[in-house]
């Protein structure tokens, strides 16, 4: 019989250690998981969990605190809520965001959360759309578009300078950012086609309106035209959103995509 005490938590290098089990886990998904969280959970603390000389499972946790991924594999789950609840216990975690496609941390948590609600909708592409061709030219990104892209974003969201100029960068080298432009200077909106490193069927969209064009109708047809060309790459499209963004919801459901699943905030 095993004795809780004998599991051990060890921090770990999640590039060399883990990657077979972080395929298990990818196999246990019943849906895809979004590139933007699959990689805040990658960039978070990455904990082994150990019994003996065996690796069995493993945890991510942000600098905040909060869980992100939980782990055992499936011969472990006999003793998975013990494990859970030790963890959790050691680490002072206090709350979790988990999605619905992801079970094994989905039924570990629900025996521990307190409050749970949903943070963010997870859509999958259900129905099939066409989209009307508009006048406003729809550009894949070069190098030199980089500077004004940058100070698009950052005006338009708000997000740091430094960042965006790595991020966007890797975008154009991979020609996975599109500008929708008026008169070929002015942008409309941006919009990002992600190819899935974790999972060659998927992709992931996204993009951002300019605050002067918002409400006219641009949001829907720049995700449906991100939807074209992710179905011309013979990838399965798919998208997120936090629940308050309405706006954003609408420009997603017009499209056909749909929300099976949830990513659900809890505390514990």
């Amino acid at each position: 019989m095993k004795d809780i005490s004998e599991f051990k938590f060890q921090k770990s290098d999640p590039e060399r250690s883990l990657e077979p089990l972080k395929k298990s886990w990818r196999e246990s998904l019943t849906s895809p998981q979004d590139g933007m969280w699959e990689s805040l959970t990658n960039e978070s603390n990455h904990w082994s969990i150990n019994f003996a000389n065996q690796t069995i499972g493993y945890a991510c946790v942000d600098d905040d605190g909060c869980m992100l991924q939980f782990f055992v594999l499936p011969s472990w789950l006999d003793k998975g809520r013990d494990i859970f609840k030790k963890f959790v216990t050691e680490n002072t975690v206090t709350s979790a965001i988990v999605g619905t496609n992801n079970p094994v941390f989905l039924s570990l948590i629900t025996h521990f959360q307190k409050s749970v609600e949903v943070h963010t909708y997870l859509f999958t592409d259900v129905i099939e759309t066409s989209v009307p061709e508009k006048t406003p030219i729809l550009k894949v990104s070069e190098k030199e578009d980089l500077s004004r892209i940058v100070d698009f974003c950052h005006n338009s969201m708000g997000a740091p300078k430094d960042w965006l100029t790595g991020y966007i960068s890797d975008l154009i080298e991979t020609g996975e950012v599109f500008l929708l432009l008026e008169n070929e200077t002015s942008i409309i909106g941006t919009c990002e086609v992600r190819k899935s490193h974790s999972n060659p069927e998927v992709a992931d969209l996204g993009m951002i309106i300019s605050l002067d064009c918002r409400g006219e109708g641009w949001g829907t047809y720049l995700l449906g035209k991100a939807k074209e060309i992710a179905t011309q790459w013979n990838r399965k499209p798919i998208c997120s959103c936090e629940k308050e963004n309405i706006g954003s919801l609408k420009c997603i459901q017009n499209n056909g995509f749909r929300s099976y699943h949830q990513m659900l905030a809890c505390k514990l």
